[in-house]
């Protein structure tokens, strides 16, 4: 949930996993045409980012796409699991 974020999450996954870093770019995409700025600039705490990770409108975006990016990391190594839970956004 909120308050876990920091900049930089996400990035080592994002170089080094492409099924993360398809679905954080395509997430990333999504934020461009509503927003006109980069998601990820702001996760990776970029020097030109539009916003504040700390900012819930940019926090909560950013965790659901690490979130997002996980999931179908695991999905993609075999790891379904049968029930999800979460709290609050996550």
């Amino acid at each position: 949930g909120q308050g876990a974020q920091w900049q930089g999450m996400g990035e080592a996954l994002y170089l080094s996993e492409p099924v993360a870093r398809a679905v954080l770019d395509r997430c990333d995409q999504h934020i461009r045409q509503e927003r006109g700025a980069s998601l990820l600039d702001v996760m990776f705490g970029r020097p030109d980012a539009a916003g504040d990770l700390h900012d819930p409108a940019w926090t909560q975006p950013a965790i659901y796409a690490l979130e997002c990016a996980l999931a179908a990391l695991w999905d993609s190594v075999g790891i379904r699991p049968s029930v999800v839970l979460g709290h609050s956004l996550g």
